[in-house]
């Protein structure tokens, strides 16, 4: 995606190349999702949700040991990636609400168990203070990425909805009610129709390999 390398290339996570998009293979999966952040027209930021395809998810290319050793075979397992906010006086806020979006989706609307994500290691307390997420093994530097020092970010959505089940005050139901609590109830009600009303774009064989192919120009 152009606007995903731009910035990307703007921040020195990715070096300057011929190319004019960022691939991404994990986007050709279907179970994957991209949103997109638009005022009016104008695209203002993007994040995607990956399904894991034949077991893997992005971020097992260079947490493959983290990941085996998680043992996840059995849960419902997505990686965060694609992030990209177009540089302006407000862009912090925006990240912050696509989390928060991805974060409602992801937990309440797919109820996966399970959510990754592989940041830059100088920014990860943002997402530990804010998110839920926890460090999995240590730093890394990302070959794909200008050998950046990367974390790997875990929220182990299935522990804590066992332990709010678990509360007799919240039982089965406990999530509504913490969203409500929080004053994010319109917000999962807004999403979770929004996800039922918008239909699932799946490229074929032949827009998948057109897509390789440009991203590798």
């Amino acid at each position: 995606m152009e606007m995903t390398n731009g910035e990307y290339r703007r921040t020195g996570i990715v070096k300057d190349s011929r190319s004019i998009f960022l691939y991404n293979e994990g986007l050709l999966n279907p179970n994957s999702t991209l949103f997109l952040a638009r005022k009016e027209q104008d695209i203002l930021g993007t994040i995607s949700v990956i399904g894991r395809h034949e077991n893997n998810i992005p971020c097992a290319t260079l947490f493959r040991e983290e990941l085996d050793a998680l043992r996840l075979e059995q849960r419902k397992v997505v990686e965060l990636g694609t992030l990209s906010v177009k540089h302006q006086s407000d862009s912090d806020n925006l990240v912050f609400m696509l989390y928060l979006k991805i974060m409602i989706y992801t937990i309440f609307v797919e109820k996966v168990d399970d959510i990754f994500i592989q940041v830059k290691a100088n920014v990860a307390s943002f997402y530990v203070r804010n998110f839920l997420f926890k460090k999995v093994g240590k730093n890394k530097l990302h070959p794909d990425y200008s050998n950046l020092e990367a974390s790997l970010l875990r929220v182990d959505v299935k522990s804590i909805r066992e332990k709010i089940y678990e509360q007799k005050c919240y039982g089965s139901r406990g999530w509504l009610r913490i969203l409500n609590e929080l004053g994010l109830l319109k917000q999962y009600r807004v999403i979770s129709h929004q996800c039922r009303q918008c239909s699932r774009f799946t490229p074929d064989k032949r827009d998948a390999e057109v897509y390789q192919y440009l991203c590798n120009l």
